[in-house]
């Protein structure tokens, strides 16, 4: 999908552009997402060597998460993650979850490659590079009770099984964003992780899961053992994405719908509780259940950024400024870069002025092309 272009002459779709930049700039790095990729390619053929104890279970192995949804955002500090499952085609009643856990932890444990960086975490085994970033396994069994892809992973807390269901949740995501994904093939090689699209090539969904986490990442810095995790913003924002291309207005009417969600759950003395859409029995929000101070704190977030977001389209206060307190210094990059364009398309002779003064097109009806710019500066 094609980024809108730039008119002075039309506020959303200005604010869109400065977005979409936003955006572009929020991406990871494309050398570090393409190291991601090989890092993510070699462990998987770790895990379907022939010494492999989970080779005769015939493994599926594919990425889940932001980098496969296409919503990853670069940390503000530390590292970034790649989270991806090691799917066994067995039914969860055939194996004992923690069994699964600690041979999988074991068996990376004791390869040489490995052997140094392993960790064993609640529900999975995390792989840590060194100043890179790391990836967490999480291995799973099948749910034939449950219906197509749903799935049980050890959780240690409750030394059982936990549900869940990725692949029916990207396809949910894709299926909101109006996104085409690959389907997975059962018996296949490891599936890759997508390829990096650029913010131009995403769905405005993307943009604003995007744009949400960053926010999420400045507003909850000094806080972050409270900050909402972000599988449970962007079930959020695609529960109540209305399909708009115009992303300020989408941005705001999600927040309005997760406000009302709010207030309808607080009127009944209740909490919020998002399930997984391709598996109801999987609870995103089931931390909130034992910590009512992140769920607090999340409700006094989502609110004040409602209010923020309604200023900055009511252009009640400094609307650069206060883009950037909501998503940080890539708001003044992408500034510089909104302004480049203007004074490229100025020096093309693509811009024009309209009779009530407002900036436009050069084809736009009424609009007088804008002489190039040739200030040169003192001599």
């Amino acid at each position: 999908m094609a980024a809108p272009t730039f008119f002075t002459e039309d506020p959303e779709r200005m604010l869109d552009d400065l977005l979409y930049e936003v955006c572009d700039d929020l991406q990871l790095p494309r050398p570090r997402h393409e190291q991601a990729q090989e890092r993510y390619r070699a462990l998987a053929g770790v895990l379907e060597e022939t010494n492999s104890p989970f080779r005769l279970h015939r493994p599926l192995i594919y990425p889940q998460g932001s980098m496969r949804l296409g919503t990853t955002v670069r940390p503000l500090k530390g590292q970034h993650d790649l989270d991806f499952v090691l799917q066994l085609s067995r039914s969860h009643r055939e194996i004992n979850p923690m069994t699964l856990l600690l041979t999988l932890f074991n068996y990376l444990k004791q390869n040489g490659t490995y052997s140094r960086m392993v960790t064993l975490k609640n529900r999975c085994v995390r792989i840590e590079y060194a100043n890179e970033f790391y990836m967490d396994i999480l291995p799973a069994c099948l749910n034939y009770e449950a219906g197509p892809n749903c799935i049980k992973v050890p959780d240690r807390d409750v030394q059982g099984w936990k549900d869940s269901n990725p692949i029916g949740y990207a396809d949910w995501f894709a299926r909101k964003s109006q996104v085409t994904t690959l389907r997975l093939k059962m018996m296949g090689k490891a599936m890759p992780v997508p390829t990096q699209q650029s913010a131009e090539d995403k769905y405005p969904l993307q943009l604003i899961v995007q744009l949400l986490k960053r926010w999420r990442d400045i507003y909850y810095a000094t806080q972050e053992k409270i900050a909402p995790i972000s599988i449970v913003l962007t079930t959020l924002a695609a529960k109540h994405y209305d399909g708009s291309s115009c992303i300020n207005a989408s941005l705001n009417a999600i927040l309005n719908r997760i406000s009302a969600e709010i207030d309808l759950a607080d009127s009944r003395k209740t909490r919020l509780i998002i399930t997984n859409p391709a598996n109801g029995e999987e609870d995103l929000s089931e931390r909130w259940a034992g910590d009512p101070i992140a769920y607090s704190a999340f409700k006094t977030g989502i609110r004040k950024l409602r209010t923020q977001w309604n200023s900055v389209l009511n252009k009640s206060v400094n609307v650069n400024i206060e883009l950037e307190r909501l998503f940080g210094e890539t708001v003044q990059s992408a500034l510089v870069k909104q302004a480049k364009r203007v004074q490229e398309a100025r020096a093309t002779k693509s811009l024009g002025v309209k009779p009530s003064g407002l900036i436009a097109s050069a084809s736009a009806v009424g609009a007088v092309t804008m002489r190039p710019n040739t200030y040169h500066g003192e001599e």
